[in-house]
């Protein structure tokens, strides 16, 4: 009895997506799909997704190693004289501590959350070349 069931249940399922295919309703009304997930063909799965958190991670990471870059240097505004440096100094080697824990929490966790693996992978060479950088910007 349940067998019988179950494969009613199943022949349903078949008749109502048309055996794997989309299905399109019927009526007065227009046709749509019964999915409605677009179809990017243009472009390879997840190619287009990720440029956001790449341009993202390399924006941050270049302004957090700018910021490091100019707290030991005279020429900067806000190098060593300047009021609040001591304030400034805590969050921005709290930004050059993060680059490398953030990237390999994103190696580590690079399945379930690809757009912070593409963050910290744009997010941790910025910090550190910049911070690296004699900027004589003033």
């Amino acid at each position: 009895m349940s067998r019988d069931i179950f494969f009613d249940r199943i022949a349903r399922i078949n008749d109502h997506t048309d055996r794997g295919r989309d299905a399109m309703t019927a009526g007065d009304g227009a046709a749509t799909s019964m999915y409605s997930s677009p179809v990017m063909a243009s472009a390879a799965p997840g190619v287009r997704r990720n440029y956001q958190p790449l341009l993202l991670g390399l924006v941050l990471g270049m302004i957090a190693g700018a910021i490091a870059a100019g707290l030991e240097n005279p020429e900067m505004p806000w190098g060593p004289g300047f009021a609040y440096n001591g304030v400034i100094v805590l969050p921005t080697l709290l930004a050059l501590i993060a680059g490398p824990v953030m990237a390999i929490a994103g190696c580590v966790m690079r399945n379930r959350f690809p757009g912070f693996f593409f963050f910290a992978l744009a997010y941790f060479p910025a910090v550190i070349a910049t911070a690296m950088v004699d900027l004589p910007l003033f």
